[in-house]
Formats: C-alpha cells, sequence, structure tokens
C-alpha cells in the first residue's frame, strides 16, 4: 500500500505546486494541503498540518520570488532537496465561447508576467490577479463566469470543465519555475549534496571580494547571489547564496570558512542539486483551438 504524504503546497489541486510535488514524490501518495499564500504555506508546515512543503522560488522569465527566503528564514525552515517544473500556460474558460467573447482573464501575477506577448496581443481582455493559477479556474466554473479565462494548467481546466481556447501561450518555451522542498525540521546529513542554500549578512566595513576569494580558492560555484528585501520584523539586510560544489565535505568546509567574514550566516539547507532541464524546442508558436 502506497504510503500517505501531506505536503504544504500553494494553491489548490492541479496548481503547478501540486504537479511539481507529485513529480518529486513519484512513491507517496500525495496528499495537498492547499495554502492561499506562501506565509500561509509556512505556517502550516510550522504547525505540523503537512509532513513537507514545496515553494517555488524561481521562473526562468519572471525571476526570483525573493521574499520567499525570508519566510523560510523567519519560520526557521530547512530545504531539503529541489525541482524543475516544465511550465505550460494556456487560456481556458467555460465550454461555448470564443477568444473573441473574453473581457477579462484572472490567474496567479506569475502567470501573468509570462505570458505578457500573448497577452498585449488581446487588447479586450482586461487582467486581474489572484493568488492562484488552478483556483483561478475553479472560481469560474463555480460562479460560472461568461466571458472570463483563466490562465492555468491542462490539468487545471480539466478538473473543472473549462474549454482551453489557446495552448502554450508563455513568452517561451523554456519556462520553468524552481521548486524547494522544505521541511520544519533539519534534514540528516546527505553524503550526495552539492549545493547549498545560505543567508548571510554581510558587514558595511567589509567587502564581498572576501568572500568571492574563499569560494574561488575552494572551486565553488555561485549559483545565486542577490541582496533580500528588509522585513517588517527587521531592518537587517541579507543575501542568498546559492553554492554548488563537487561534494558535500568541499560545500562543508567553504561555508565554514566564510563565517569569519560575515556578520550573521544560516544554512538554510545543504542538498542535491535537480538537473536543469532542457526543452528541444525553444522557439515555438501559441496555438490557438478552433471550435
Amino acid at each position: 500500500m502506497t504510503q500517505k504524504l501531506k505536503v504544504a503546497i500553494q494553491g489548490g489541486p492541479a496548481s503547478f505546486h501540486e504537479v511539481a510535488a507529485q513529480q518529486y514524490y513519484p512513491q507517496y501518495e500525495v496528499a495537498s494541503v492547499p495554502c492561499q499564500s506562501f506565509r500561509q504555506l509556512c505556517e502550516t508546515l510550522q504547525q505540523g498540518t503537512a509532513d513537507v512543503g514545496v515553494m517555488a522560488v524561481e521562473n526562468t522569465l519572471a525571476g526570483s520570488i525573493l521574499p520567499n527566503y525570508n519566510l523560510l528564514h523567519q519560520f526557521n525552515l530547512f530545504v531539503t532537496g529541489e525541482l524543475w517544473l516544465p511550465i505550460e500556460q494556456n487560456l481556458m474558460a467555460l465550454p461555448g465561447q470564443q477568444l473573441q467573447d473574453l473581457t477579462k482573464v484572472v490567474t496567479h501575477p506569475m502567470a501573468l508576467n509570462q505570458c505578457m506577448e500573448f497577452l498585449t496581443q488581446q487588447p479586450q481582455l482586461q487582467l486581474q490577479e489572484s493568488h492562484d493559477t488552478a483556483d483561478s479556474a475553479k472560481e469560474i466554473r463555480e460562479k460560472d463566469l461568461k466571458g472570463v479565462a483563466a490562465i492555468a494548467s491542462k490539468q487545471a481546466a480539466a478538473l473543472y470543465g473549462l474549454e482551453m481556447l489557446a495552448e502554450n501561450i508563455e513568452d517561451r518555451r523554456d519556462n520553468f519555475t524552481r521548486f524547494l522542498v522544505v521541511s520544519r525540521e533539519q534534514p540528516q546529513e546527505n553524503g550526495t549534496a552539492n549545493k547549498a542554500t545560505l543567508l548571510v549578512q554581510v558587514p558595511h566595513e567589509r567587502s564581498l571580494a572576501d568572500v568571492f576569494m574563499q569560494l574561488h580558492i575552494h572551486e565553488i560555484h555561485v549559483a545565486l547571489i542577490q541582496t533580500l528585501p528588509a522585513t517588517a520584523r527587521s531592518h537587517a539586510h541579507y543575501m542568498v547564496i546559492e553554492l554548488e560544489g563537487d561534494s558535500s565535505n568541499n560545500l562543508q568546509e567553504t561555508i565554514t570558512t566564510l563565517e569569519p567574514l560575515v556578520e550573521y550566516q544560516r544554512l538554510l539547507g545543504l542538498y542535491q542539486k535537480t538537473k536543469y532541464p532542457k526543452h528541444p524546442n525553444p522557439k515555438k508558436k501559441v496555438k490557438a483551438l478552433q471550435h
């Protein structure tokens, strides 16, 4: 009998977060715990309502979701893994409607950012943000909203009985989102780990050059380095640094050498890097469906 795993996700059934959770845990029967925001996801995980969480932190078209790193720090959560998921965005509405019948499109702001090329060619559409792609499709079905479209996954269209009006409307085919797998408990040491996520605060009197020198000496690749926005609870400015190395030991030794160079340092996670996906055809055309 397949073991169940409660996974906190941002959004509801058929959301990209749920798809990511199912792909990361194929050996489990994933029982999603829907959350309307990333903060609620962290609260759900901290309270023990879910076993683990899956949280988006980066999209190849829209960039990094930096506040999520602050949330991981604030709720004392740990990163245990990552997953890149290809994102295919689709326009859908109640059956029997045409694209020219629509006056509004509702979806998550990240999805809007990924589809601006298509949307600018539809000036009749008013853009409205929601907390989730799949839940936007759900609302259209439950409220019988004619003239309103959602941008979401094909799974959402099938789940809520909506008709696809245009497929793959994302600006580029190489549209991928990176999800972090997070836990409230610090994971055991992983001997195969080759990636680390750090939160650091560099003193004003020091230069980042000292940090980069140590990374160069230890032959560590910097996959990400960005300053995080200050939070209401703290005026300190932190930086998130993601490091990639040949081995777990090399990463751990490097992280130790950085401690004297920074004012504050917290290891959010030491885990195995996932392969960056490659799409065979990065150039694509939007497929408008005929009805």
